[in-house]
This record gives structure tokens, C-alpha cells and sequence, in this order.
């Protein structure tokens, strides 16, 4: 362990909270989607995919939140993750809806909730870099609270 970051392993890296918790539930969602896809059992299979994407696409907004780096190619990679999760999402739901519609809804549900995280993911990245651009009007009072300007 390095010194002084509890979290860094002996090479130096550091491991947030988010991956040792986003990274091991995706893993074995997916797997169960793979497991109940090969038995035959497609809704829960979809359930679990999606899942695993619901917390891949959490996973990323909340790191977009806590990244340091207005610069980060976090910031970038958003808006593509969401576009092509999305994508594959209709594509689902187009190709059950005379199958299964329950599917198609759950395809649905799935879709809001990547554009939804997607949403948060850029504008909470774009609202902790965004500063406020204020300067000073030279000769003017500024306006009293109550009542007109003086």
C-alpha cells in the first residue's frame, strides 16, 4: 500500500469506490444474462443485460461527476456510450415487438433510463467546469433589493 492513499495498491494505483462496486455486480449480470440466455429463458436475460448496461452507463456518469480533469475523455465518450446503448436498445424492442411486448416496454424503460444517466453524466460534467463569467460594469450602483435602481 502506498502511503498516505489507502486506496492505491502497491503499483500506485488507485481503485475508487466505484469500481470495486460497478465492476463485480456488471460482471455477474452478465454472466446471469448469458446463463439464462443459453437456458432458454429470454426475459430474464434481457433483464440482467440491461442491467448490466444500467450500470455501466451509472458507473460512468457518476465517474464524469467526480473527474478533475475538465478535459477528460469521459466527457466525450458520454454522449457516444448513450448514442449506441440506445441504438441497440430500439433495435431490441423493434425486433420483439410482435414476439413479446412486455419485452419491447422493458427495451423502452431501458432506453429512458441511458438517456436519462447520459444527461446527468455530461451536464453534471459540464456544470462542475462551468464557471461564471462576471465583471464589473465601471459607474454604475448596483440595484437595490427592494425597490427600483438608484
Amino acid at each position: 500500500m502506498a502511503p498516505g492513499n489507502p486506496e492505491a495498491n502497491g503499483a500506485g494505483v488507485t481503485i475508487s469506490w466505484r469500481a470495486m462496486a460497478f465492476a463485480p455486480a456488471a460482471v455477474v449480470l452478465f454472466v446471469l444474462a448469458l446463463y439464462f440466455n443459453n437456458a432458454q429463458k429470454q426475459f430474464p436475460a434481457l433483464i440482467c443485460l440491461g442491467g448490466t448496461f444500467a450500470l455501466v452507463t451509472a458507473w460512468l456518469a457518476l465517474s464524469a461527476r467526480a473527474t478533475g480533469n475538465p478535459d477528460s475523455p469521459i466527457r466525450m465518450f458520454i454522449p457516444r456510450l448513450t448514442l449506441f446503448i440506445v441504438l441497440g436498445t430500439a433495435f431490441l424492442a423493434a425486433m420483439h415487438w410482435r414476439i413479446d411486448q412486455r419485452i419491447t416496454a422493458m427495451e423502452i424503460g431501458f432506453a429512458v433510463f441511458y438517456i436519462a444517466a447520459g444527461w446527468f453524466g455530461v451536464r453534471g460534467f459540464d456544470a462542475r467546469f462551468r464557471r461564471p463569467e462576471l465583471s464589473a460594469v465601471p459607474g454604475k450602483k448596483p440595484p437595490r433589493r427592494n425597490g427600483p435602481p438608484r
